[in-house]
């Protein structure tokens, strides 16, 4: 813990810092609190927090930059702020209105909080395990080409085409898809039986396409929760430097990294430079939160450079977590 006044001076420092993204003089910050010192004895507190680890000189006569030490400082010591009025009336308004069903839902939020903080957003679905099967439409693409379309009580949508080596017949597909829907409609997601023996009395071909999709769909259930990504044509104001455009993008295009950045904890997770498991050598910060509905449980995170606002962000996230989880489960 530090001493008040340099904590006082660490935070100024930090706030200044993501409002300019520059160094950030004892002058700037002499004028921006009521500490009652003079600016030498804040160059000597700016002085004892570079000896800390706390603060960075990019050049001998430019002002402190915070390291991502001093991040992890500020957020442990400040709470969220206030969201705008003209924020929270907008979340309040998309959760009141909004009529989509699951995935654009989804869609449709991480672009939302994207435009509230400005920083890209991911919005991961809940897993799909304890829905129960409204309708099952089994659509034919081509001879050799089927999609099966399930709905749930949630209002997700869950497709799988299937392609085969041999053609299947319209009629065919009509009886598969009356033999599924039996099968499957009003019962939980993955709990459907899989076995050779529901199709015995169906020609080989039925039997082979039915089992497949039976196994797809039960499948869906265990699968980890569908990732949107939201706000992306943001990054280059996030971000600057265009190499740093590019290796965030690369995070985001890959699934697996993307899952790990956001923390499945219950509260409010901030995790800051090295500390994000993707994030060696990269300007990265990862504000997140959970949220549930009907049990199982989703996440939902902002991503963005070292300097991002954290209280607005913070709040920002809290909101639309909460909001989301009310409205799926009103």
């Amino acid at each position: 813990m530090l001493e008040q006044r340099r904590s006082d001076v660490l935070r100024a420092l930090v706030e200044a810092h993501i409002k300019t993204g520059e160094p950030v003089s004892s002058r700037a910050i002499l004028e921006e609190t009521d500490l009652g010192v003079s600016a030498a004895t804040i160059r000597n507190d700016l002085a004892s927090l570079e000896r800390e680890g706390y603060v960075a000189q990019p050049h001998t006569s430019a002002g402190r930059i915070p390291t991502p030490r001093a991040f992890r400082y500020y957020v442990d010591h400040v709470g969220p702020g206030r969201l705008g009025s003209s924020d929270q009336r907008r979340i309040a308004a998309f959760f009141s209105s909004v009529q989509l069903e699951l995935s654009n839902l989804f869609r449709a939020t991480s672009q939302l909080l994207a435009e509230v903080t400005h920083y890209p957003s991911v919005v991961v679905s809940p897993r799909a395990s304890g829905e129960v099967v409204r309708g099952l439409h089994i659509v034919q693409v081509s001879s050799q080409s089927l999609m099966a379309v399930l709905v749930t009580d949630r209002g997700r949508v869950i497709q799988h085409q299937l392609r085969w080596n041999e053609s299947i017949e319209p009629d065919e597909v009509a009886d598969l898809e009356r033999l599924i829907a039996r099968l499957l409609v009003g019962t939980e997601l993955g709990r459907g039986p899989v076995s050779q023996d529901l199709f015995s009395d169906q020609p080989r071909t039925v039997r082979e396409v039915g089992l497949a999709l039976m196994t797809l769909l039960r499948q869906s259930a265990a699968s980890p929760g569908e990732i949107y990504v939201g706000g992306t044509r943001q990054m280059s104001d996030a971000w600057p430097n265009l190499g740093a455009v590019h290796r965030v993008l690369e995070v985001l295009e890959r699934e697996a990294e993307l899952l790990s950045l956001l923390v499945h904890a219950s509260g409010v997770s901030i995790r800051i430079g090295e500390e994000v498991p993707v994030a060696e050598g990269l300007d990265l910060a990862v504000v997140s939160t959970t949220y549930e509905a009907g049990g199982a449980e989703g996440s939902i995170g902002v991503i963005g450079p070292m300097r991002m606002n954290y209280r607005a962000t913070i709040s920002a996230v809290q909101r639309v977590g909460q909001a989301l989880q009310d409205r799926i489960s009103s």
